[in-house]
């Protein structure tokens, strides 16, 4: 999972991150592939001239679901976090300065693949963990999945620098 990752996320490894062992604790990593994964998405609006699913809904209809809670914006449709994984390969500890990586692998009709990588920010061999995020574009109104939006597979297009045929 060496090769190219066109987004790379400082890290800023806190005191709180670490567990008795004075390494970062295991889920903390999870909390690492988030930030990174909102930083990625946060540089694709350069391509996008709304971010898709951020259209207000006018008039609330009875057939929501009650589980997704879209709050005062009210947005229909958006990501839901499907999958996360992560392989430790080195423990992090406090005075480590590291990055993580971010790529989208995949894109389908209603979901995609990003892959994650944690390394050391100056020797860039030193891999401390990878991991894999599987993303739902979601209707919030049934809960379900949702084709992703045209705009979002061209984004990723050009953030990654290849294209991502739509599966039919």
């Amino acid at each position: 999972m060496s090769e190219r990752f066109p987004c790379w996320y400082p890290l800023q490894i806190r005191f709180r991150d670490l567990d008795p062992l004075a390494h970062v604790n295991n889920a903390v990593y999870f909390t690492y592939f988030e930030e990174a994964r909102s930083y990625y998405l946060s540089l694709l609006e350069r391509w996008l001239k709304e971010w898709p699913g951020e259209e207000t809904i006018q008039e609330r209809q009875s057939a929501e679901n009650p589980r997704i809670q879209t709050g005062p914006r009210a947005t229909r449709y958006g990501l839901l976090v499907k999958e996360v994984s992560c392989t430790y390969e080195l423990p992090l500890i406090r005075s480590d300065r590291a990055e993580v990586g971010v790529r989208v692998s995949h894109v389908g009709r209603t979901s995609f693949i990003m892959e994650h990588q944690i390394r050391d920010a100056h020797n860039h061999e030193r891999v401390f963990a990878t991991g894999r995020s599987v993303m739902v574009w979601c209707d919030y109104r049934t809960g379900r999945p949702h084709p992703l939006p045209p705009a979002l597979r061209q984004a990723f297009e050009q953030m990654e620098g290849r294209s991502f045929p739509s599966p039919e």
